[in-house]
């Protein structure tokens, strides 16, 4: 994957993203659950589903996951900010799941931001499985993706 991107393609995905992360559009594979409200099915309870422990953060690109419960069954999305020190970084994140302790598959497209937050789609996140987001500054010039802690 080439994450070194122009400034045009990065507008323009990042256009896109602002969309997606309205719930319009949702990748394949992607499941939007009804809202409802519950408690985070990681070790300390988060009823407004904020993992802390999942927070990667590469300068001021810092993406976390985001934890729901519906009809008794958990999903997770990935949430990027890109904002800070007077600068609109140009980030971009994914997120990626395991089950039963296997290898994390990458499970969202790629989203990108600059100066704005985006999310990707709910997906399956029940028992056995990890999700966990991965993000890169492209400001630094980042060519590889760095990942959170699963949850």
């Amino acid at each position: 994957m080439n994450m070194r991107r122009s400034v045009t393609a990065l507008a323009a995905t990042t256009a896109l993203a602002g969309i997606a992360s309205l719930g319009l559009a949702a990748s394949a594979g992607a499941v939007t659950p009804a809202v409802e409200s519950g408690t985070s099915h990681s070790a300390v309870v988060h009823p407004d589903g904020y993992e802390p422990s999942s927070v990667k953060t590469r300068g001021y690109c810092k993406g976390w996951v985001y934890t729901k419960k519906s009809n008794g069954h958990w999903f997770a999305k990935g949430v990027m900010s890109s904002r800070g020190g007077g600068y609109r970084w140009h980030c971009e994140m994914h997120i990626e799941r395991e089950h039963g302790g296997g290898a994390y598959t990458q499970i969202s497209d790629e989203h990108l931001a600059s100066g704005e937050t985006v999310s990707t789609g709910y997906y399956w996140d029940d028992k056995g499985y990890k999700v966990r987001i991965c993000v890169a500054n492209l400001d630094w010039g980042d060519q590889t993706f760095y990942c959170g802690k699963g949850v």
